[in-house]
Order: C-alpha cells, then structure tokens, then sequence
C-alpha cells in the first residue's frame, strides 16, 4: 500500500480520537444478533435503552439510547443498520406521545467506524441534533446502512451505498418505524430534516411519498441537499463519484469501480477503507486530478444509478423546505435550484408544497446555523397542523449585519473536558 499523503495520518489520529468507546468492530452492541436477517423491516434487533452518556459529549440533561433495526438496500435486500435516540429532558407532548425530528446526517465517512452514534460528539452535535433536542422534539438518528453494523448476522460485510438517496431514505423510515415500536410513548408522527448526504435522503423521503405511504410522516426538511453528481464541477465530484463506486457496485453487479477509477483511485479508494478513514481523511485521499478516468461522467452504469437514485424533476407528497447556501463549494447551489426548477415543471402542484430559501454568501456546513431558525420554526408548524403558505415558496433570507462581519464557517470543534476548569461547575 503506497504512503499516506501529507498529514493524513494525524487526521485519521484525530478522527479516531473522538471515537466513543473504541473501534466498533470491538463494540459487541455493533454485532447483527444471529437470526434476525429475515426479520421485517422497522423490527427491532437490539436495544440499548440507556446508553451511557458519560462516554458522549452531548447538552446537559439530555438522555441517549442506541439501537440496531431492520431496513433495506436500493435493491431491496434486507440489512441491519443501527441509530441513536436523544431523549429531550422534557420532551413536546403531542396527544399520541413525544413528538419525532428524524435527523439524517451529512457525510461522516463510508466505513463502520464513520457512525455517527459512535462518534462522542454524534458527528454534527450542535449544528442540528443537539439543538432539535434542545427544542423539546425526540431526536431518532439513523447512521446508515454500513456505518456501524459492518456485516450481517450471516457474516457478509455490508456495503454502504453512498449518495443511493433512496437507500438512506429506507434507513429513515425504518429507524422511525423500530423507535416506535421500541418506545410506545413516541408519537406516530414525525418529521425528517437531512444535510447535504442526509438532506438527499430527507428529499427522497418526500419523494418515497408520493408512491408509498408512510405512516406519521408529515414533511421534510432539505438543508444543503445533494441531488445529483453529474451536473457538480469537478473538485468535489469526483471525490463523490469515487465514494460511490462501492455501493455502485453493490446495486449494479456488472459494474466493477475500475470502470470509473484509475489504478490510483482504486488504490486510494483501498486505503479509505483500510484505513477505516472518516471524512476529512477520505477526502484528502480520494482528492486529485488523476483519481478518475476523464470520461466518467459517460459511464452507463453510473448514468443508470443516477437516474433511480437523483433529487429533482420527480413527484414529491408533503411540505418540503430546501435551504442552501449561494457560496456552497461542495454541493452548487445552481444544481439544487435547476433540481426545484425541474420539479415545478413537471409537478406544477408542488409550487404550494415546496418551499426554498436562499442563503446569500453561506456555505455547505454553514446552512445549517444560517437557517435554523427557519427551519425549527417550519418544524414546530407542522406539529401544529399549520398549512404550508404557497405565496412565499421562494425567497431570500436577508442578512442582518454586513458579510465581512459574520463568521463565515466552523471554527471550533467539541473536545472532552479532563479537567474541572474545562467545564467550571458547581
């Protein structure tokens, strides 16, 4: 295996670093019980009712569980996937219970260690699931298939089907479905909000909508959403095109990675998941002119996996907000507004249903603070039973104070407090 490139070795330190109790592979509560591969989708595998927090770094008061539940590939094969629960110290009652905000992360990484619910500080702690606790709603928290739960209960590895939006919306639904079940004094109904990896899924949920029925799902949330790799420049595209290929893959057997990689790519692409590596250290691996084959975007595979798996320009049901930054480097803001241009074109009924807010000079991660308030405010109407206002399905949000006064993105990080002057307390 060639070397690492400058300074990834001390990011893949750091990255394990925040690992709450050790490599999930040694973590037993990661292990598929034997048995449970037929077991329906949404059905509980395994429980942990209370975790302990004292290994997370989570708000004062909140409560934390893990679980593994039942859901589905792209294709529909049956997978064991696991999720995280955060228990509001006095949750919002709704007459049938707690009232659910399904959180659909953004990307962590593509391997079982990149879990979210494995990560001290829950990957986005407080640019989301730490706040929507905060605000009183159940935080139920999928990590995705193959983050986490790394086999089968037969032993099979399992794959994670990066940017499959479907295939994380099948894990959104199912995770809602086994916490329900899990804890009765849940409500039936729930909200999805997603970012960027996640904000794909939570649209692909809304579009799920629109052929199937979801039971309790009232709306969703899209912060910085990603729809489709093809139409993103190159920078990022490729680092995204290179992390698909397994999953790729996986949906399409004819496909093999070396269809899309050079001989580099597949050897940097080896090393993510030699490595274990987490975002930050995949993407300074899998970065570079030379990762794939200049004609790529051609393929017909991967043409045929964005066609079943893109946002935009299909039937969705249910309110849906989308936020996006006009600075985002990662995902354009111009692919996202082509993707609501197209569903209007071809849905003319979803102008009352889909809402969108442009966030001048924001960027990819940044959305997220730039319109929480937005967003926890369209949260707390569809609780209440609030008609979406199709008048204003397009706007802006002003600024209140010049950009070269604001902080332009995340310049700190959560880090364990060892000593008492960390956290000064009584």
């Amino acid at each position: 295996m060639e070397d690492l490139p400058n300074g990834v070795a001390e990011s893949l330190k750091f990255e394990r670093r925040n690992w709450a109790q050790g490599s999930v592979l040694d973590d037993q509560f990661y292990e598929a019980p034997p048995e449970t591969s037929e077991s329906p989708l949404g059905t509980i595998l395994k429980i942990e009712k209370d975790t302990d927090t004292t290994k997370y770094l989570l708000p004062p008061t909140t409560a934390f569980s893990r679980f593994l539940y039942q859901s589905a590939t792209l294709n529909g094969s049956k997978v064991p996937v696991s999720a995280y629960i955060l228990w509001p110290y006095s949750p919002r009652t709704l007459p049938d219970g707690y009232p659910i905000v399904a959180w659909a992360h953004g990307t962590s990484g593509f391997d079982a260690n990149a879990a979210p619910s494995h990560h001290k500080n829950l990957w986005q702690h407080f640019l989301a699931p730490h706040q929507i606790a905060l605000h009183g709603y159940v935080v139920v928290a999928t990590d995705y298939a193959g983050l986490g739960v790394g086999r089968c209960s037969s032993g099979k590895p399992i794959i994670h089907e990066y940017m499959s939006s479907p295939s994380q919306a099948n894990d959104v639904i199912y995770s809602v479905r086994a916490a329900q079940a899990a804890f009765p004094e849940l409500s039936k109904r729930f909200v999805v909000i997603g970012h960027s990896q996640g904000g794909g899924a939570a649209w692909s949920v809304a579009q799920r909508a629109a052929t199937h029925d979801i039971p309790g799902y009232i709306g969703a949330i899209a912060v910085s959403p990603y729809t489709s790799v093809l139409e993103e420049p190159d920078d990022f595209a490729k680092i995204l095109a290179a992390a698909m290929c397994p999953g790729l893959a996986s949906a399409i057997p004819e496909f093999k990675p070396g269809d899309l990689l050079t001989a580099k790519g597949e050897r940097r692409l080896e090393m993510v998941h030699q490595t274990g590596a987490a975002i930050s250290s995949a993407v300074a691996l899998l970065s570079g002119e030379d990762i794939l084959k200049p004609n790529w975007r051609d393929n017909s595979h991967l043409r045929e996996q964005l066609q079943r798996t893109g946002n935009g320009g299909k039937a969705i049901k249910g309110p849906l907000l989308i936020t996006h930054g006009t600075s985002d480097p990662v995902l354009s803001v111009s692919v996202v507004e082509d993707a609501i241009r197209k569903t209007f074109e071809r849905f003319p009924y979803t102008q009352s249903t889909i809402q969108y807010r442009s966030l001048p000079k924001v960027t990819h991660v940044a959305a997220l603070a730039a319109s929480q308030r937005v967003w926890m405010d369209w949260i707390a109407d569809r609780f209440a039973d609030y008609d979406v206002e199709s008048k204003c399905n397009w706007s802006e949000l002003a600024p209140a104070r010049p950009d070269s006064a604001r902080q332009t993105d995340q310049n700190w990080y959560l880090e364990t407090a060892t000593e008492p002057y960390h956290a000064p307390g009584p």
